[in-house]
């Protein structure tokens, strides 16, 4: 009895520690025509203000503006995500704790 569970034990044991680590999606980020490297790709996530997907973009740095390859068409603006554009809450609109009829 005790031979089969080493047994089971010593497989577990070496499955696991040859599984290998898990490692972080890679990035595949092209940009003029250049594949962003590590650092690149956090000073774009930074002007971008958040995490720019994979792909393949056109980017004029003096202004910011951002689009497809093949596509002389503006997409955006770097700092597009930026802008914290939100609903204003129920007390802004001045709807919370209203005695009278929720829809305006």
């Amino acid at each position: 009895m005790a031979k089969p569970v080493l047994a089971f034990l010593f497989a577990a044991s070496f499955l696991t520690m040859s599984a290998p680590a898990v490692v972080q999606a890679q990035r595949l980020v092209v940009v003029n025509g250049r594949v962003m490297n590590s650092q690149a790709l956090a000073s774009l996530d930074r002007a971008a203000c958040q995490q720019v997907p994979n792909g393949y973009y056109w980017l004029d740095t003096s202004t910011g503006v951002w689009g497809y390859p093949g596509n002389p068409a503006p997409q955006g603006h770097i700092s597009d995500g930026c802008r914290q554009t939100r609903r204003p809450s129920l007390s802004e609109r001045g709807m919370l704790y209203s005695t009278h009829d929720w829809v305006r």
